[in-house]
């Protein structure tokens, strides 16, 4: 009913009016009647394009099954900057102790996660399917970048946890995302803290899941094993999981990168 009696004018209003009505303690998360609220509003004020805004629904993203934040992510990526790095706070505000944890559902057939962790974020995002969504592979490149950027947030801690659920899946025959080996590379320029997990666990355990079958991922791999082989830290190298490569991977990583 405020909704329906707020004009545009009165936008900042109403959001402020929603964000106060949801729970602001840990134990506490949004009714589910709040959210469903939300939504309804969401779906009533689109934008002169005929689009939905996100900021109606910021207000309940911790209260919200983890699942349904998933298909609600590609909403917020095409938001703006300033918006998009709200919402992922909002998703993650009462799941401070799972920041580095990748949650499992309890019972798969009884959805019940809700909120969405740090860790979980950079995994959905780099899985996000952006032609499906309409989404520029540049903005969802971008929307990675942002993430990595903000590293109060997303710190080394949460990038590595993130880096090697993924990384752990491929293992088990999941394909790793678009933005991978280049989330790795990022990674090798912002935090030389990770410098030692990336040479000597991350990039064998990758050779171990055959990423030279990927064109794209190996040559991010052989980039990202470059920057790494001649690091000035004793005892880091990638020169040891250069030599986990087959031989003829190795000759042609060699040929790439001849050793100095």
């Amino acid at each position: 009913m405020v909704s329906d009696m707020a004009s545009e004018r009165e936008t900042p209003l109403l959001l402020s009016f929603l964000d106060n009505l949801a729970p602001a303690t840990e134990k506490a998360l949004p009714p589910q009647e709040l959210i469903d609220a939300c939504h309804e509003i969401q779906k009533k004020r689109l934008d002169e394009n005929g689009n939905m805004d996100s900021r109606y629904v910021t207000p309940v993203v911790s209260g919200m099954l983890r699942e349904d934040l998933v298909n609600t992510l590609p909403e917020f990526v095409k938001g703006s900057e300033d918006i998009f790095k709200m919402s992922l706070r909002k998703m993650a505000e009462r799941l401070g102790r799972y920041a580095l944890i990748f949650r499992d559902e309890p019972d798969p057939s009884d959805i019940t996660l809700r909120g969405m962790s740090y860790c979980e974020q950079m995994v959905y995002l780099h899985h996000l399917d952006f032609q499906k969504v309409g989404i520029p592979q540049k903005r969802y490149l971008d929307s990675i970048r942002i993430c990595l950027e903000d590293d109060e947030v997303f710190n080394d801690r949460v990038v590595q946890a993130a880096l090697d659920h993924m990384s752990g899946k491929n293992l088990e025959g999941e394909s790793l995302p678009l933005a991978y080996m280049r989330t790795i590379i990022l990674t090798c320029s912002k935090h030389e803290s990770l410098h030692s997990w990336i040479c000597h666990v991350l990039l064998p355990r990758l050779v171990e899941g055959k990423v030279y079958s990927d064109k794209r991922q190996w040559e991010g791999w052989m980039r990202c094993a470059k920057m790494l082989e001649n690091t000035r830290d004793a005892g880091i190298s990638s020169l040891e999981a250069i030599k986990k490569l087959p031989e003829e991977m190795r000759q042609i990583y060699r040929t790439k990168y001849p050793q100095k």
